[in-house]
């Protein structure tokens, strides 16, 4: 099971200031589920982190990692996979991390490899769930309902 708190301790953990400003992990899909970033991002600016993640995620996935240089910064976005899983199939979360031009693209892809590997475990207990719920959102008239 994943823990709120436990994945933003965990996410939290990578950043280092000014260098890696934020992570977050996400659906393939685009749906933010935790994130850590430094005090001076904007909710916005994980917003925007985000999108742009799964966007070059759609684009440069197959490869098994995707990176951007961006307004942001670089970012690269790593699949969560665990030792089950297999080869080409499709992760069912995604870590994606912000840093600043000066962090070199083998360190960074280091650090996103360590955290999802200690990720891998948890949201591979995840994946028939993940993947047996529906992906588009609720209806406004059963948003109503659940009031």
């Amino acid at each position: 099971m994943l823990v709120l708190s436990t994945l933003h301790k965990l996410l939290s953990q990578v950043l280092s200031h000014p260098d890696i400003h934020s992570a977050a992990l996400l659906t393939p899909e685009g749906q933010l589920v935790s994130f850590a970033c430094h005090p001076y991002r904007t909710k916005d600016d994980i917003r925007l982190l985000v999108g742009l993640s799964s966007e070059v995620w759609q684009e440069e996935g197959d490869q098994g990692i995707a990176t951007v240089d961006s307004e942001l910064g670089r970012i690269i976005v790593y699949p969560v996979h665990s030792s089950s899983d297999q080869p080409r199939e499709k992760p069912a979360m995604l870590l994606a991390m912000g840093a600043s031009d000066a962090v070199d693209w083998d360190e960074l892809e280091a650090k996103a490899r360590d955290v999802t590997a200690r990720l891998g475990r948890s949201v591979s207990k995840l994946r028939s769930p993940l993947t047996a719920a529906p992906h588009s959102p609720p209806s406004v008239a059963n948003a109503r309902l659940a009031r």
